[in-house]
Formats: structure tokens, sequence, C-alpha cells
């Protein structure tokens, strides 16, 4: 029988790491390549007892359980536990109204499902750019997409950071919309104590295994507000024949890793905490922005890269992110980039093929959707000057392993003149968000 279970320990971080040659040059690596695999979610005996309860009852009181605890976790006041994250985001669409020909403004950078759930629902994805410090949709730019055909703000908690639904909520009053969150990446995070997903008028969640809320395999919920919400997305479901349901093993298994959530996010807290205040004490790096009464659940870890402050201002930025990237990976840390075209950007959008001769784009009066990715600079801007840490920091890893990640990042403060010859080899490199999309 074969097993994850990492059987060498990580030596115990030392500070003199840093002044080691970099694993590029053939240095020894912070964390060697036998011991870098984390796992999650982790099973336990609580999983296996439980999962041996509810194969003995019936599968929707299984479904139930898990959508009324965790509907009670959550705070909102309907819950729909569905098949997926993409479905839960088009039913949570529908529930709030959106009807076929509807703009949905949401932002270019998040994953393309929030985007197709759109579609799905056959309305007009509408994109604005985004924050530059959170990366979350930018309120000042959702004003002015504002139209006649307009029907919804869709915010994205991108990485698990509340979007700023207070001024969201403003615009959305002022202008008689919809308030419907992508709440995929916000397992637990909050807004001012009210957790994401209870804020909006609905919200669509994931929850499939590679969140920080799993279930067993693909998940995900549907939020509401006010009953007749809820209804309506109940009437469309039996109207329409979709089956949306979520399987009673992924219930069953979401039900016992729900006792476990608190744990898993005070872990994540505590090393993202730490990450961040490792990288202050860096030139080249910087961690996430956390405004004041937010609560990032860290279902990523984006990661600001600096170049001027260590003299490499006159390389071209996305070079250097690149260069960075190869080291940061050499030495044992998986960092990515997390998408490297906005969304709009996407084939599906470029083309408009719906779900045949454009539909439903077809229904709309624009000539013009503004889906041009030179539309959104702090997107491109993002993309270009930012490396993201995902699971690595997702799973309850061992405090020596986020000591040696912060090293990681110290070390290579320490050697930039090795990045300015990478980029120097990598002279041809092509912009990333020119290349062909990428998903993850």
């Amino acid at each position: 029988m074969k097993t994850d279970f990492i059987r060498k320990l990580l030596d115990l971080p030392t500070d003199a790491w840093i002044n080691d040659e970099l694993a590029y040059k053939g240095g020894p690596a912070v964390i060697p390549e036998d011991v870098r695999k984390t796992n999650f979610p982790i099973i336990t005996k609580e999983d296996v007892m439980q999962m041996l309860i509810s194969i003995q009852q019936d599968a929707d009181s299984v479904i139930d359980e898990f959508t009324e605890k965790y509907r009670q976790y959550v705070g909102a006041n309907y819950a729909v536990a569905t098949a997926s994250g993409t479905s839960s985001l088009h039913l949570a669409l529908v529930g709030a109204g959106v009807e076929p020909g509807d703009e949905v403004i949401l932002p270019a950078f998040t994953f393309i499902a929030t985007a197709q759930a759109v579609v799905a629902a056959k309305a007009i994805p509408i994109f604005v750019d985004i924050d530059p410090q959170t990366y979350c949709l930018d309120p000042n730019q959702v004003e002015k997409a504002i139209t006649k055909k307009t029907k919804a703000i869709m915010p994205v908690h991108v990485h698990g950071l509340p979007a700023d639904l207070t001024r969201l909520r403003l615009l959305s009053n002022k202008h008689s919309l919809r308030l419907v969150e992508d709440a995929s990446h916000a397992h637990s995070a909050s807004l001012h104590n009210q957790v994401c997903g209870s804020i909006g008028d609905s919200a669509g969640q994931s929850l499939m295994a590679d969140k920080n809320f799993p279930v067993g395999g693909e998940g995900g919920i549907a939020f509401f507000k006010e009953q007749k919400d809820y209804l309506r997305a109940l009437a469309f479901l039996e109207d329409s024949g979709i089956d949306y349901r979520m399987s009673w093993i992924a219930a069953a298994f979401g039900i016992s890793q729900l006792d476990r959530l608190p744990y898993y996010d005070a872990i994540r807290a505590r090393n993202a905490a730490y990450l961040t205040n490792a990288l202050s004490e860096t030139r080249l790096f910087s961690g996430p922005t956390v405004p004041e009464g937010s609560k990032h659940s860290y279902n990523m870890y984006r990661i600001k890269l600096s170049p001027e402050k260590v003299g490499l201002g006159d390389l071209d930025d996305f070079k250097v992110k690149e260069a960075i990237q190869e080291l940061v990976m050499s030495e044992g840390v998986f960092a990515r980039e997390w998408q490297n075209v906005p969304i709009p950007g996407h084939l599906p959008f470029k083309n408009r093929k719906g779900f045949g001769n454009g539909y439903p784009f077809s229904l709309s009066e624009r000539e013009d959707f503004g889906y041009e990715i030179e539309n959104f600079p702090e997107t491109l801007n993002m993309l270009r000057s930012t490396l993201t840490i995902c699971r690595e920091l997702r799973s309850p890893i061992e405090y020596e392993r986020i000591q040696a990640y912060a090293l990681v990042f110290k070390k290579i403060d320490a050697n930039p003149q090795i990045i300015r010859e990478i980029v120097e080899k990598n002279k041809n490199l092509t912009v990333l968000y020119e290349r062909d999309a990428r998903l993850g």
C-alpha cells in the first residue's frame, strides 16, 4: 500500500542558510527535494468514521446535514449544496434574478469559472480592473462600467481576501443592482466579523479538494440572503432539470472536515503572519495587503516584487519575476503565477462563441465588449510583478517549514546579481500575457 507520508525530517532552519550558495548555482537547497511535498487535505479517523456513519443513512439526509452545518458556520440565511463551485456560482446568479442578456460586472483577475458562470446564466460578463493593493475588484472602476443593462456586481474574494463589499454594497444600492459574491477562495474569511458568503445578496463557493475547506472531490455551495432568491434558485433547478446535487460522499467528508476548519484557519493565519513579517525584512519581497477589518483566509499567498530596491529597476519586471521564480523553485518552494492572462483575454471571451452562434453575447447591443487586455493595466502590472504560493501554505505545515520558506526569500534577496545574470541569459523572453493563456 502506497502512502503520502513523508518519512524524512526537514532540518531545523538556521539563518546561516542565507549565506549558502544558491541552489541554482549548485549550493544546497533550503528545502531538499525529498521533503518538499505537503499533504492536504489530511484524512483522519474522524473522516473514516463519518463515512461509515453516512453510508448507513439516506443520501439526501447526509447532504442536508452538511448543508445546514456549513450554513450555520457561515451565517447565511439559506443554502444549497452543489456538485461544483461553478454550479454554485451559476445558481447564485440565477437566484439573484440574473436573466438572459443581463450584464454582470466582475473582475478581470479571477479564475475563469467566475465568468463562465455568468455565461451559464446566459448573461454578459463585463470585466473591470482590480485594486492595485488588494487585487480585488476596484469599486472606482465598477461605477464607470454600470449601464442600463447591468443587473449584478460579482466581486471575487481573490486568494481569500474579502473584496471591498462595503463600497460595492453602496454602489449596488445606489443603482438597484444585486451583489453576488464569488467566495471560492474565502472559506472563513470575513469583513468586519461577517463571514464571506453571508454578506451579499447571494454567493457561490467552491469546496473542491484543493480548497481551504475541502469536501470529498468536487463540490460547492450557494448561499442566499432572501427567501425569494433561494426559492427562485430551487425553482430553476426543478424547471430546468439540471442536476446540481452534491454527492453524499462529498457531503460526508465535508461534515468531518468542517470540525477541523478552524484549526486549519489558525495554522494558515500563523504561517502567513510569520512569512509576511519575514518578507518585511527583505528589500525585494513584500506580503499581501490586508485592510483593517478584513480577515484573509490565505487560500493563496501573493508576493509583491520590488526589483528597483535591489538595483534591478533597469530590467523588465516580468523577466525579473521569472528569474526569481526559477530561483525560488530551485530552493524548494513551489511559487507560480496563478494566471498569466486576464480572463477577458481567454478564448471563450475573445471568440464569444458561447452556446453557439454567439449566444448569449448575441443578446447584447454592444459592438465593443471591452475585452481587450490593455483595458486592465493594474491586472497586467500585477501579473508581471508578483508570485503566488498556493497549496504549500494551505496545508497545516510544520513551523520549521514556514521558517525555511522565509529563509528562501531572504537567501534570494541577498543575491540580486544572480537574478540579473538569469535575466540577461533570457533576453528573448516575451511578456507572459502575450503567450498562450493558462489557468492555475
